[in-house]
Formats: C-alpha cells, structure tokens, sequence
C-alpha cells in the first residue's frame, strides 16, 4: 500500500485555512498569542467545544480554547463532529493510518477504531467518502498539531442522519469507557445559521449558557421555542447537534466543569453584513 492509500489528505486548505506551512503557521501562532491567557491554569482539561468555519470567521474564538491545551500531553484526541458533505446514517470513522495538514501528519488511532467497530457494528463503520471532503474536523488538526505535544493520535468520528438519540447514546457510552486520562474529546459545532446580527447574539448566548450548564434539557427546550418562534432566516441553532449533546451528557457523567471562553458571529467581521450570519462560541470542559 502506497502512503497516498494510508494518508486522508487536505480537502479544505486554502479555501478554510492557508495551504502553504509558513503562512499558516504565521497565521496560527499569531492567533494563539493574541487569545486571551486562560484562567485557573491548574484546570484539567478533558474537552473542547470549538467552531470549524473559515479561519478569517473563527480562528480567533478557537484560538481561545486551543490556547487551554498549548503543550500539554494528550494520548488520543476524540474528534467530533456531524458531517456536513455527505448524507449516511450512524457514525462514520475513517480507515486511513494518517491525516495530513500542512503541518505534517497525524496518526489515526486505528486500534481504537477496531473496538468501536466491534463493540456497535450497527451503528460504527469505516466510510471513508464522508471525510473525503469534510471540513468540520480537518480545521481542527492545525490548532491540534500547534498546541499539543507531538506524540498524540485522533479518532475521527462524523455522525450522519440518525432519526433516534440511540446513536448519541450509544457514541456516550463508547467515547466515556474508552477515554483514558490523558485523552482528549474536541467537539466542533458552529451556532446560530442565517439570523440577523442581534438575533444570532440574544440565541447563541441562551445555547452557550445551556451548554456550560451542562443542561441537555434545558438545550432541547431552547432549540424548540426558539424555532416556534420563527426569527426569521433562523434555520438551526447549532449545526452539530449529536456531537454537542454527546459531549454534554459525557462531561455530566464524569462530573466536569464548563467555562465559556468567547463568542462571536460572521457579521463580526469587518467585511460582512449583518442581515444573515453564523454564530461561533468555544467552550472548555475541565476537573
């Protein structure tokens, strides 16, 4: 097997984020100095809930979080996401050795792939053509490859169109017994679609205050009034639901903390408009 067999190349590097190594590393570190210091340095992380838009939309929110984990040890980085280019139900691992960013590869954690395999053969598959050209997690390797100590894997898994929470529930129960102390979950999931400005601020802020609460709930009944309510051109709240509750009903199971860290939305940037943005938030989940 050739290594353009073993290796899950780029699909989203320069269209989200610089394709040459220099300027994305110039762009990166300079994103990482300018987040803010975090707080309560003596925090074990266990999590991350980041967003995966374009780095001149969100790179400076995830810097945020990203900044929690500069040089810290991680053994394998649970990836997370729902995907967003391709239509499958269950969830989806990718059965490369590698991913590649322009940073350099990162090993896949083929062996822990295996038992998700086995333990929910129904419900766990390789399908690779649902990461092919996903954007979600891949936007995440960079920060990962530049605050991480060398040396860790990830686990890449994308939910698909699940009709029941059995999905969700049961990604819990696999992600929380295989989680080790030195592993990491990295939930991505942006926030409010298409609102205006003032609208996208007032929701994304009552989301973030749920999800920090560890309230999944109290998130379900917001999701539900707030759509009852028909702001217009709000067509979702968050657009990674499965990897959102499961993390939540993960970090309540093993008695986490959760801070806010920032917010912003698209209208945010100087050459947007207002009329019709996406919400972007990152969240720190700690003991």
């Amino acid at each position: 097997m050739n290594m353009s067999e073993l290796t899950r190349y780029p699909a989203v590097a320069e269209s989200f984020y610089p394709s040459d190594e220099q300027e994305l590393l110039n762009l990166v570190s300079s994103l990482l100095e300018q987040a803010p210091r975090p707080v309560q340095k003596e925090m074990r992380i266990k999590a991350l809930l980041v967003p995966h838009a374009g780095y001149a939309f969100c790179g400076h929110i995830a810097a945020g979080a990203y900044k929690y984990l500069e040089n810290l040890a991680a053994g394998t980085v649970f990836l997370m996401g729902n995907a967003h280019a391709y239509l499958f139900e269950g969830i989806a691992l990718d059965s490369h050795e590698f991913w590649l960013s322009p940073f350099g590869k990162v090993p896949v954690n083929k062996e822990m792939a295996e038992k998700f395999i086995a333990a929910a053969p129904s419900l766990v598959h390789y399908l690779n053509i649902a990461h092919h050209s996903d954007h979600v997690l891949e936007v995440q390797l960079p920060f990962l490859q530049k605050t991480l100590q060398p040396g860790f894997s990830i686990l890449p898994l994308l939910f698909g169109e699940n009709k029941t929470v059995s999905a969700q529930q049961r990604a819990e129960k696999l992600i929380g017994q295989a989680l080790g102390e030195e592993d990491l979950i990295i939930a991505s999931s942006d926030l409010s679609h298409f609102p205006a400005y003032h609208d996208a601020n007032v929701i994304d802020s009552k989301t973030l205050e749920y999800i920090v609460n560890l309230d999944v709930r109290g998130l379900q009944r917001h999701v539900r009034s707030t759509l009852k309510r028909k702001i217009p051109h709000e067509d979702a709240l968050f657009c990674g639901p499965d990897a959102v509750v499961t993390l939540m009903h993960i970090a309540a199971e093993k008695n986490w903390k959760a801070r806010k860290i920032s917010y912003c939305n698209s209208g945010d940037a100087t050459w947007q408009d207002r009329e019709a943005v996406v919400g972007y938030g990152a969240v720190v989940f700690y003991c």
